[in-house]
């Protein structure tokens, strides 16, 4: 009878030290940060890691010979290393050494499991969810601040400051665009409105990257709800200005991703560029513009263009149909109700 108490005691401590073992999570680390990988993946999934980076992929599907990559963490420690990296977004920031790295999350930009299936494999959705609330730790007297250097109210102060200075101090027109500002705000002012109040701000990541741009713009309604007279972008972790506009040269934010440049050089010629804003950069990369034109062609006035530079641009002379079909997706503008500067 005591020899089966004993016996009964061993495999009841074993099964305690299994489950024990099957509910621990696991870490992975390389020279700069560690990642946590919950028990609930244990067998699903492969690691491979490098001096600055681990990325995580589904066994299976990998194994199937279809990639299995789920995503991956890296360390860079300039912008420029990741700017433009198709899938990549930044999500913090870490120090090692008193020098500051960006920690990006980058992800697949094909399918990476058995696309002949009707759904994704469980496990490597799981591990592909697992991206957007993995635990990072900085390692080796390195340490991780999530979310730094990514939102505007961390990034614009000075900005926002200074144009709060030169609405104060009525700043003339030649002085704004000196100073890479809008003449727009003296314009209002010279209106007798009290521009602090007329003028606001928001923080958008307008190009995808992780990293909130600044937006400033005026508070106005109907078509002029929305209409930004400076863009700023951080490039190489300083605040950069980008555009400014005016009344005849508004800009918004339309579909999410792309920002607007509408535009009127008299009644019978106005258009509407699109572009998109380059990560770590200042430079507007054109994706489509279009034009009416009734000087060029006042019976048949519609003209798009798909050129790569828009000062350069080869026009196409559509149909009004067609010119409206193609338009009609770049008209979903971002109504912003801005936080006035006062």
């Amino acid at each position: 009878m005591k020899n089966k108490f004993i016996l009964c005691l061993i495999f009841t401590i074993f099964c305690a030290s299994v489950t024990l073992a099957d509910t621990k999570d696991f870490k992975i680390s390389n020279k700069f940060f560690s990642i946590t990988i919950p028990s609930i993946a244990k067998d699903s999934y492969v690691a491979k890691k490098k001096k600055n980076s681990i990325a995580i992929y589904d066994k299976d599907s990998m194994n199937a010979g279809f990639g299995g990559f789920a995503f991956a963490i890296i360390a860079y420690k300039t912008p420029s290393e990741h700017a433009m990296s198709i899938g990549s977004r930044k999500i913090g920031e870490l120090v090692k050494n008193n020098a500051l790295y960006d920690i990006v999350i980058a992800r697949p930009t094909d399918v990476q499991y058995d696309y002949t299936l009707k759904s994704e494999p469980r496990s490597y959705r799981y591990l592909y969810n697992l991206g957007n609330t993995v635990e990072i730790e900085g390692t080796k007297k390195a340490t991780y601040f999530k979310d730094q250097g990514m939102k505007g109210k961390d990034l614009y102060q000075e900005v926002l400051n200074k144009h709060r200075t030169a609405i104060k101090e009525k700043w003339d027109s030649i002085k704004l665009e000196d100073e890479n500002m809008s003449y727009m705000y003296n314009v209002l002012s010279s209106g007798g409105a009290d521009v602090l109040n007329k003028v606001g701000y928001a923080y958008y990541d307008v190009n995808a990257d992780g990293i909130d741009e600044l937006l400033i713009g005026e508070i106005g309604t109907g078509s002029w709800k929305g209409v930004i007279y400076d863009i700023y972008t951080m490039v190489n972790r300083k605040p950069t200005h980008v555009i400014s506009g005016g009344t005849r040269d508004r800009y918004y934010v339309c579909d999410d991703v792309f920002i607007c440049r509408e535009y009127s050089s008299g009644a019978l010629e106005s258009g509407v560029d699109v572009y998109n804003l380059v990560e770590n950069s200042t430079e507007l990369f054109p994706q489509v513009s279009f034009k009416y034109d009734g000087y060029t062609n006042s019976k048949k006035p519609w003209f798009l263009s798909y050129g790569s530079d828009i000062n350069k641009e080869e026009w196409n002379n559509v149909d009004e149909k067609t010119f409206k079909d193609r338009k009609k997706v770049f008209e979903k503008y971002k109504r912003f109700n801005f936080t006035p500067l006062k």
